[in-house]
């Protein structure tokens, strides 16, 4: 449903501030006897109440010609138990995760709570439900074309190509050609991982008082829910196909698992060249957005990947070279140290250190309500529990500790010519 931007993200990052406030969250974790991990971020002086569920189904692991199906699972569990507003119920489905979100206060938590009960045991789909979602999970695709933001829908794209081998990806018609059986059989078998499902609560509730309830309505589901088998991959040069009218290009890299000592370094070579890219006028000519990330994560393992959504003037060949350009400047040393040292703090800090909600409130436009900063500081500071679990603060303190030479050195061992599969996305000759 709703679509975070990566590069919001990444400028909060590169820009939070380490000065505390007497509002900052306090955090708790516990886990529910069923593997459900919570986190409590109370706010004291908070009316609201915002509940946020991390799954691990994501468009990167959906099934060979059931491009999105993930994508129709989240509208499908968001808006079959009640007929919500959408400004109380959301989410999204990213690469690697889908969460869900519920928007309330300190008034209506608990129905919150039994919302999210109900989304994680998989009550069932109505076929009334499915016809109204699928046009809209279409649509999304659509409106995203036309922006030159289609990065998750390529991602989706790159799984049909790179794993199942594909030449195209039928990313709507995927979806238009989906039973109200199979879309629900999908759900059941991959959704409620329950040992993969981390639950934040954020605003104006305790953990204290929060712990009791949740138990009592979270902590009895039961699910044979399970992340999907390992395919054989497709490593190459691939041509590709998509139903959608734009082109894109994603290069990717395999690499190690966040608890290799490699990680942390490769995480500040995403960084670095993301601050590239977003400030490369010929490539910014070229493309709608380039974006890099180390959190392609699927059942095969985990990638590096870069991804370019092309405007009418570019060709691939080009908008490739100008990112190679920067990919070479990493793997010879000649980036600035002081900015890949600078980066590896700042992502430590990130890590370890919930922004303050004063410091957001303060920095965010007039149109951002308070709810809504603080669901998204509950999701940027949940998701790193959700990818790196009980691993995150060492992550942190390897972070802390990269140095220029190693960032070089982790580019020149995995983000090689060599080790680089190349998806390129046109649209299908009778696209209209």
């Amino acid at each position: 449903m709703k679509m975070l931007s990566k590069l919001v993200g990444t400028i909060i990052l590169l820009s939070a501030s380490g000065r505390a406030l007497a509002a900052k969250p306090k955090v708790d974790t516990f886990a529910l006897g069923n593997g459900i991990q919570v986190i409590s971020l109370y706010i004291a002086d908070s009316k609201n109440v915002s509940i946020i569920s991390f799954l691990p189904m994501g468009l990167a692991s959906d099934g060979p010609g059931q491009a999105q199906w993930s994508h129709l699972v989240e509208h499908m569990v968001l808006r079959t138990p009640v007929p919500l507003p959408y400004n109380q119920v959301n989410g999204e489905t990213l690469p690697d995760n889908m969460h869900l979100d519920f928007s309330g206060t300190v008034d209506n938590w608990q129905e919150g709570l039994s919302l999210h009960a109900k989304w994680l045991k998989g009550i069932p789909f109505t076929k009334e439900r499915l016809q109204a979602e699928k046009p809209r999970v279409n649509s999304e695709c659509d409106f995203t074309a036309k922006r030159f933001f289609t990065h998750k829908f390529a991602i989706a794209a790159w799984a049909q190509g790179y794993r199942h081998g594909r030449k195209h990806a039928a990313l709507k018609a995927d979806i238009s050609k989906a039973s109200l059986e199979e879309i629900q059989r999908y759900r059941d078998s991959h959704l409620a991982v329950l040992d993969r499902v981390v639950i934040c609560v954020v605003g104006g509730i305790d953990a204290k008082t929060l712990k009791p309830v949740i138990t009592e309505k979270l902590a009895n589901i039961t699910s044979t829910a399970k992340t999907p088998e390992p395919v054989k991959l497709h490593p190459g040069d691939h041509q590709m196909t998509w139903d959608l009218d734009a082109r894109h290009l994603v290069l990717s890299w395999p690499i190690p698992s966040f608890t290799h000592k490699d990680y942390p370094s490769l995480m500040v070579a995403n960084y670095w060249l993301m601050m590239k890219f977003f400030t490369d006028p010929e490539l910014k000519n070229l493309t709608g957005l380039v974006l890099s990330g180390t959190d392609l994560s699927t059942p095969e393992g985990d990638f590096f990947y870069i991804s370019a959504s092309l405007k009418p003037n570019a060709s691939f060949d080009e908008v490739r070279k100008k990112i190679s350009h920067h990919l070479q400047i990493l793997r010879s040393q000649s980036a600035p140290q002081t900015e890949t040292a600078m980066i590896g703090k700042q992502l430590s800090y990130q890590l370890t250190n919930l922004r303050d909600p004063a410091i957001a409130k303060a920095q965010a436009p007039a149109n951002v309500t308070e709810a809504m900063i603080e669901g998204n500081l509950a999701i940027q500071w949940t998701i790193h529990d959700f990818r790196y679990g009980s691993n995150r603060a060492t992550l942190a303190q390897r972070l802390a500790a990269v140095t220029p030479e190693q960032v070089s050195q982790a580019a020149k061992t995995y983000l090689t010519n060599e080790n680089c599969t190349i998806i390129r996305i046109r649209a299908q000759a009778n696209h209209h």
